[in-house]
């Protein structure tokens, strides 16, 4: 049926556990190593399965339902059957119509982009701001990445829509920095697509040189899939890093993150996982983590953020560390560009105070321990 999809007809079953069965020998018959040239190549397939006539009566439909199934297999994993279901064609309408509605977006504008600080809790004054990318509905709805950047993954137009953000990121830095915030510091979210690209690095320094932006002012954050990449992502990563781009790796503590990517990724910051920060002040479990991961970082000589800051009493056992950065809505929710120095203006007086109520909520021992770090910020 195309490049790398073909149709089974199985015209002989007797049951829906039939097909079931003959669509499971299907994919395990994939899993077979095939012998190449001296050397075992593993392959797998997703199946997608419907029956006729419950799911429809002509062969065009069946294919339609089949195709869905087969979407559902693609989402579960690798060597994957699904069958379709009714439920599973009003999603992938939902799909359809989002997809649609983001190739709408990128030809009549409607990405936004909007920032949240990270504030360095030693001397409580916001140094980097996160870039978060939103879609502003036809509704007026903001919708967050959440909402649509799985469909924007699959239908391949990611691409587009990074390069959007990348550029708008080094644009709206550069504004600022040759204007009211010279020490601007702007973090930019990429995916692994992007780094699979061997020119994105070039590309990157060709936007930092058209909009004379200094290579400091921009930090490229990385999630934790990214590390499934190898060593195509290491390479990428390493001539940022060889042009003073600083690196971050988001979600560190949980999932695929591993304490061998501190050594051979050139990261210069870490992003606590949230899951970590919200027990961080009920669970010892996440605390005792949360604190072998920054006392490990710091050791290492990277910048920590906590992200996920939602309660006061999240901040106490992160005070006293140097280099720690708290990122949250109890600081800060993210800002329109136009809104964002006049709310990092207003930031550091309530950064102080949230500190100060932080250290009196620690211990003694702990209280005397973090004297040295806490800075006032000359307020």
């Amino acid at each position: 049926m195309g490049g790398d999809e073909f149709t089974v007809v199985y015209e002989s079953a007797s049951s829906v556990e039939d097909i079931r069965i003959a669509g499971l020998q299907l994919v395990r018959a994939f899993q077979e190593p095939i012998p190449l040239d001296g050397r075992d190549l593993v392959m797998s397939v997703s199946a997608g399965a419907s029956v006729f006539p419950e799911h429809a009566d002509n062969a065009e439909a069946l294919l339609r339902t089949a195709d869905t199934a087969l979407y559902e297999a693609k989402a579960l994993g690798r060597s994957q059957l699904a069958f379709f279901t009714p439920e599973l064609l009003e999603a992938a309408t939902a799909r359809f119509a989002t997809e649609q509605g983001l190739r709408r977006a990128l030809e009549r504008g409607e990405f936004e982009l909007v920032f949240q600080p990270e504030v360095n809790l030693q001397t409580c004054e916001t140094e980097l701001v996160e870039a978060l990318l939103r879609w502003r509905m036809p509704n007026g709805r903001l919708a967050a990445p959440a909402e649509f950047l799985h469909v924007a993954e699959a239908s391949g137009l990611i691409l587009q829509i990074n390069d959007w953000v990348v550029r708008r990121v080094v644009e709206t830095a550069a504004r600022w920095h040759h204007g009211e915030w010279p020490e601007a510091r702007v973090a930019i979210n990429v995916s692994s697509r992007q780094l699979f690209d061997n020119s994105f690095a070039d590309h990157v320094v060709a936007l930092l040189e058209e909009f004379k932006l200094p290579a400091r002012c921009i930090e490229i954050e990385l999630t934790e899939n990214v590390l499934q990449t190898g060593s195509t992502t290491i390479a990428a990563l390493t001539r940022l890093r060889a042009h003073g781009i600083a690196i971050a790796l988001d979600d560190f503590g949980t999932g695929f993150s591993s304490l061998a990517s501190l050594e051979h990724l050139p990261l210069t910051r870490i992003k606590l996982d949230r899951s970590l920060v919200d027990g961080i002040d009920i669970s010892t479990r996440s605390a005792s983590i949360a604190r072998a991961i920054i006392q490990l970082c710091q050791g290492l000589g990277l910048a920590i953020t906590a992200e996920g800051i939602e309660r006061p009493e999240q901040l106490a056992p992160l005070v006293g560390y140097p280099a720690l950065y708290a990122q949250g809505y109890l600081l800060s929710r993210p800002q329109p560009p136009d809104d964002l120095l006049p709310a990092i203006a207003n930031l550091s007086t309530l950064s102080r105070a949230l500190v100060r109520a932080a250290v009196a909520r620690l211990p003694e021992a702990q209280f005397a321990e973090s004297l040295p770090f806490v800075g006032d910020g000359g307020g």
